[in-house]
């Protein structure tokens, strides 16, 4: 059987400097990408706290109409007992 001879080589200069120039953009595109984020959070925070502050001013009597004084209050009228358990199980409720 013939002996097969490897050699293992390192990655040389040019292979490290691949490998840090591929590092250094993707450093690059996540930081690029967290700065965008926290400029679009700093922007629209305040416009969303604006908006929240108007809407409970301003916004409220449109969409849900305020209890009107002409109106009397609904009252709902009913009789009402005071049942211990034994009389639950000697005559259980009637199921609708």
């Amino acid at each position: 059987m013939p002996q097969m001879d490897f050699r293992i080589r390192g990655l040389g200069l040019r292979g490290w400097l691949t490998i840090l120039v591929s590092v250094s953009v993707a450093i690059a595109i996540v930081v690029a990408i967290a700065v965008v984020a926290i400029g679009v959070f700093l922007f629209l925070l305040p416009l969303l706290a604006l908006l929240a502050i108007l809407y409970y001013l301003f916004g409220r009597t449109k969409l849900r109409q305020r209890y009107k004084q002409g109106e009397g209050p609904v009252i709902i009228d009913g009789e009402f007992r005071i049942v211990d358990a034994s009389e639950i199980e000697r005559k259980p409720p009637k199921q609708n």
